[in-house]
This record gives C-alpha cells, sequence and structure tokens, in this order.
C-alpha cells in the first residue's frame, strides 16, 4: 500500500505505506490519513507552511510531515513508537531524497517531554493517533502535552463519529505559563475528521518562543 503526496515539489511522488500486518481499522493500529481529508487539511493550512518548523505526532509513515516539507516545511520531527513504522518512515525520507530526518522512537509522551527539557518549539503540529486513543481518553491527554510546543497551530486527525475537545488546557509550571488553544475549524472526509486548533491568546509581539532549528 503505498501513499502520494499531493503538492509542492514532491507532487506525485508515492511513499511507502504501513506493511499489510500493520493496517488498522477505526479501532486503532496505524491507519494512512485518507487522501481526500489530507487534501481538505493541507487546504486550510498550506499557506503556513513555507519555513515552518513542523511536529508529526504519531507519524505512522511520516506522510503528515512530508507533504508539510513538500509544501515548504523547513524540517520536520517524527515521533513514532512502532519500530517498523519508523523504518518505514526512514525509506521514504530515502525515497524523496532527504538526507537527514530527525525520528524520536518509542512512547509520544515520553518523546514530548523530551522535546519540552530541551526547550525546542515548533511553528505547526500534526497529531494522528490510533482512533482508539479517542475513545479511551489518552488523545486529550497528548494534546495537551503537545500545545505548549507549538506557536501557530494543532491539526489532530480523529474519527468523524468524535469531536475533538473545544480546547486544550495546559497547566501552568515554573517552565512555562501555561496555554489554552482553541478548537476553531473542523472538517470531515468519509469517516475521518480533522480539527484545527490556535492559541487563544497569542504571545505579545517580541515575545515569541524561541525556535530551535530543524536539521
Amino acid at each position: 500500500m503505498s501513499v502520494r503526496i499531493g503538492s509542492g515539489r514532491f507532487a506525485g511522488r508515492e511513499l511507502l505505506g504501513p506493511p499489510p500486518e500493520r493496517r488498522g481499522t477505526a479501532g486503532g493500529g496505524t491507519r494512512p490519513t485518507a487522501a481526500r481529508l489530507k487534501k481538505s487539511l493541507f487546504a486550510v493550512i498550506g499557506d503556513e507552511l513555507p519555513g515552518a518548523r513542523v511536529l508529526d505526532v504519531c507519524a505512522g509513515t511520516g506522510a503528515l510531515g512530508f507533504e508539510a516539507i513538500s509544501r515548504g516545511a523547513a524540517g520536520c520531527v517524527f515521533l513514532e513508537r512502532s519500530r517498523p513504522m519508523g523504518e518505514r518512515i526512514g525509506k521514504n525520507a530515502e525515497r524523496l531524497g532527504l538526507e537527514r530526518v530527525r525520528l524520536l522512537a518509542g512512547d509520544a509522551a515520553r518523546s514530548l517531554r523530551a522535546l519540552a527539557r530541551r526547550g525546542e518549539r515548533f511553528d505547526a503540529a500534526f497529531f494522528d493517533p490510533p482512533w482508539s486513543e479517542w475513545e479511551e481518553g489518552g488523545a486529550a491527554t497528548a494534546l495537551a502535552a503537545i500545545a505548549p510546543l507549538v506557536s501557530r497551530f494543532v491539526a489532530a486527525v480523529h474519527p468523524a463519529s468524535r469531536s475533538a475537545p473545544p480546547e486544550i488546557l495546559t497547566p501552568e509550571s515554573a517552565s512555562s505559563p501555561g496555554v489554552r488553544f482553541r478548537r476553531v475549524r473542523e472538517v470531515a472526509a468519509g469517516d475521518g475528521a480533522f480539527s484545527l486548533f490556535r492559541p487563544a491568546e497569542p504571545p505579545p509581539t517580541g515575545q515569541e518562543p524561541p525556535l530551535t532549528p530543524i536539521p
């Protein structure tokens, strides 16, 4: 199974999809984002990608992150706990001629904490977990960990039958003032949907968090 990049400098190029034994269903597992849903998502956020630093959480084959790079993103950090899928990300990078791709393997929560400790920041994040995480409540916890790392938007993919929360709230701490993101858009396509979250109150000019370059 392959996934095709829709637009940008790699338009039409095929990426390796998940191995047959790893394909998921609505109940969970690796599930490539449907082409129609991906097209709708990038039609909304595509203009914000040139030069952006992107985070792809529960990346699977890396289709969303690679699409962002194709559309001009400066780079992407992929988070994926499955070793076979991590290998797919590496192979897809080779297919596109990308010499260096940052992949953090293992549990997403642990990887997000590591990024936070290092003070890394991103312009945008994609979050496309197994749908079972939406049913079991783990997705909301993950969104709360992603939001403090992001300055522009978080795009979360979820079942069309289940809405994402209206807000992402993160607690204040000694190192973080806390972040409130609001869901500003929700679009469904087939059995999937995406919700777009943006900061409720953008940081004052000159006080944006420092951004860590992505090799």
